[in-house]
């Protein structure tokens, strides 16, 4: 499929440069042609006005006598009155030129000698006497020279800009295929993944549904723990998906956020409260350090969100006796948050990959206590929506910290 895209993306890259570059050749070489056809009407006009106005034999100026050029005097009648010394062509030939420029209409125009392969551009003025014409004749061989030359480069520099072409767009190909690659892989990943995690729910479920089942007789009271577990499961499933939803909105870019001034202080108080039963029952005790009101501006209930994903993941992995701490600061251009547990701590190698969706360090624990593997890659998607950064510090043994740093709008 990716192999397909770059194809067509190198071949319509080719087309767009091909088709400018086409372009700009056709309007240089028209240019060109004007320039030239024009110059050599003028260089006509001057050598029969030039040779109108010296009767007899006529000698040409210095600055035209590498010119190719020749004019001859005619009557009426189309006889050769006066030629221009050493005529560069036979008498005969000179002869069918005069007749074919006579039979033309027009003041100027072009004659092909097929036979001699030589082209000419000519210009008929009357005399001033009335009584015939003054033809000058002007060897197109120069003219038509510069052009194979200038057609020449063109397709020299066109297929050098072909092969340039097709070798920038192969590069710029590959560049845009990253992402669309990148994406492609984790949305792979996320679709195995969810479909991996939803599988032990579901047989968990089935599992204890197939016992419920085989004893009908029994009453609904003998039979709690298994509904229970059915329950647990169910509400695991539900989060799970409510967060694989959310995940799925926001890379698709709709969930927009809504940003709006509120005190971060006590949005801050409205997450910890729920949490501190929690703490009790768990032996933990939940610290909190938040100084002087903060305004901020952003979105409340994705802040709020945040620091519930933070919080929770701090309770769940320490043990009795722990704590667990919330700080808020108040700097001049940003808000730092900083979550920090004296839990078990996370290997170096895990660090990298906390925020990645399903990953977890100890998947059997984190079932247990009843994580999707989604909340940190929520809580990043927070962060980066209000343009901030969030960091992870920890070792094992010496508990875990997180840091958030969230710019104040102007």
């Amino acid at each position: 499929m990716f192999r397909r895209l770059k194809i067509k993306l190198i071949l319509i890259n080719v087309v767009v440069v091909v088709i400018i570059s086409a372009f700009f050749m056709t309007g240089i070489y028209a240019l060109m042609m004007r320039s030239m056809h024009r110059e050599s009407d003028q260089l006509m006009q001057l050598i029969a006005s030039d040779a109108g106005s010296n009767p007899g034999t006529y000698t040409a100026r210095p600055k035209w006598q590498k010119l190719n050029y020749f004019y001859v005097k005619v009557n009426n009648s189309g006889d050769i009155l006066e030629t221009t010394q050493n005529i560069p062509v036979p008498r005969e030939q000179l002869q069918t030129l005069i007749k074919e420029a006579l039979s033309q209409s027009e003041q100027r125009g072009f004659i092909r000698q097929r036979q001699h392969g030589e082209h000419y551009r000519f210009l008929k003025a009357p005399l001033k006497n009335g009584q015939g014409l003054t033809i000058v004749f002007l060897n197109s061989e120069s003219e038509e020279r510069v052009i194979g030359h200038l057609l020449a480069a063109f397709a020299i520099t066109g297929l050098g800009g072909i092969a340039v072409a097709l070798l920038g767009s192969l590069f710029m190909a590959n560049r845009a295929l990253i992402p669309i690659k990148k994406s492609w892989e984790q949305q792979k990943n996320f679709i195995a993944d969810a479909s991996h995690e939803l599988r032990t729910p579901l047989a968990v479920i089935q599992t204890n549904l197939d016992i419920v089942k085989s004893n009908p007789n029994e009453k609904v009271a003998t039979q709690t723990v298994w509904l229970e577990n059915i329950e647990a499961e169910t509400k695991l499933m539900t989060k799970m998906v409510t967060d694989m939803l959310l995940l799925a909105r926001a890379d698709s870019h709709q969930l927009p956020v809504h940003m709006e001034s509120f005190k971060l202080n006590e949005a801050a108080e409205e997450v910890l409260t729920p949490f501190e039963p929690v703490a009790v029952r768990r032996g933990l005790r939940l610290n909190k350090k938040f100084g002087q009101q903060i305004d901020f501006d952003g979105d409340q209930t994705r802040i709020k969100q945040l620091i519930g994903i933070l919080i929770d993941n701090a309770i769940k992995y320490t043990p009795a006796g722990g704590e667990v701490s919330l700080e808020i600061h108040d700097h001049p251009y940003n808000i730092e948050i900083i979550v920090t547990d004296t839990g078990e701590g996370i290997e170096k190698e895990h660090l990298d990959k906390i925020f990645e969706r399903f990953y977890r360090v100890d998947k059997a624990r984190s079932r247990e206590s009843g994580g999707t593997g989604l909340g940190l890659s929520i809580a990043e998607w927070i962060v980066k929506e209000h343009h901030g950064t969030i960091k992870v510090s920890s070792s094992p043994g010496a508990g875990t910290t997180f840091v958030v740093n969230l710019p104040k709008r102007k």
